[in-house]
């Protein structure tokens, strides 16, 4: 029914998403696409942030700033050509501008860029998927902390939240090249710890 509606009030293309049609609405300053974007992206975005920043208001703050400057410089912005990607991409620099904001106020160096992706529910996700008993099991989570913060970003965008190297490209404002070369290099050091223990 919502992507119905959507697709009459913002768009007469049958190519788009109902990402891109929320995205399309927004441009043409429609305060129910803006609502509708917020309300589908939310809980990955929100995951997201979780992974950079494990404080749920602290991400629900940056969530709720990162759609303010989308509805406000709404005239300005141009077509996506991933919703999804630019979404992550958007939050991950309001998260680290915050961070930056709160180290620089407070005086105390928290080493947020240490921030730790391989959070318990992610490496339970990742062992319930490979089915391995608890030996195998410990030697993943080993395997994964052995991992550079950028590999662990790396896998968990490409793994946990189903980006294509070309939208982890952007959302981690690096070339595609080097996210192949994150995603290859820490499979690789994963293996090779699992297979040496």
């Amino acid at each position: 029914m919502i992507g119905e509606v959507t697709r009459s009030l913002y768009s007469s293309s049958k190519n788009r998403s109902d990402l891109e049609d929320y995205w399309y609405g927004i441009r043409e300053g429609n305060t129910e696409a803006l609502s509708h974007l917020y309300c589908v992206s939310y809980s990955w975005l929100f995951n997201y942030g979780y992974k950079i920043i494990p404080r749920s208001g602290f991400v629900e703050d940056a969530i709720q700033e990162l759609f303010l400057i989308l509805w406000k410089k709404r005239t300005d912005i141009n077509e996506a050509k991933s919703v999804r990607s630019y979404l992550f991409a958007s939050l991950r620099r309001i998260i680290f501008r915050r961070l930056e904001k709160q180290r620089n106020r407070t005086q105390r160096n928290h080493d947020y860029k240490d921030y730790q992706l391989q959070e318990a529910g992610n490496i339970e996700k990742m062992m319930i998927h490979l089915e391995a008993g608890q030996e195998r099991k410990e030697q993943l989570k080993n395997a994964m902390q052995s991992l550079s913060q950028r590999q662990k970003e790396a896998i968990s965008l490409k793994y946990f939240d189903g980006l294509s190297n070309k939208e982890i490209s952007q959302v981690m404002n690096i070339n595609r090249q080097s996210v192949y070369n994150h995603v290859s290099t820490a499979i690789s050091k994963m293996q090779e710890q699992v297979q040496l223990r």
